[in-house]
């Protein structure tokens, strides 16, 4: 925990964000580096009809969390911004948080 999830990214793209993102965030958030997650979610966008192929369109970034304030996801979007646009050509990226609430999140069977 955090888990961050990837959209409208190549695995390429991914594979070497996952080396950045838990690094510079676990400072960010005096949270230890292997608490995070790095998933890709194969997806299909659209636009004008046609397909948009992985790594030409839009990222947009998700961050599972428990709740940091809102210094915190300002702070960690701007950063996860800044990581993504050394890897995306994109002009546009969304990071979008959602908090999960302690009672919703179990780690191996066990309440946190």
């Amino acid at each position: 925990m955090p888990h961050i999830r990837i959209r409208a990214m190549t695995e390429s793209q991914v594979k070497s964000l996952s080396q950045v993102l838990p690094q510079e965030l676990s400072k960010l958030m005096n949270t230890p580096e292997d608490n995070f997650t790095v998933e890709k979610i194969p997806t299909v966008f659209y636009r004008g009809g046609a397909v948009v192929s992985d790594g030409e369109g839009d990222p947009m970034i998700e961050i599972h969390w428990f709740d940091r304030g809102a210094e915190m996801k300002s702070i960690a979007a701007r950063k996860i911004t800044e990581l993504v646009r050394g890897v995306s050509k994109s002009g546009y990226i969304a990071v979008v948080f959602f908090d999960l609430p302690k009672t919703n999140y179990f780690e191996n069977g066990t309440h946190f």
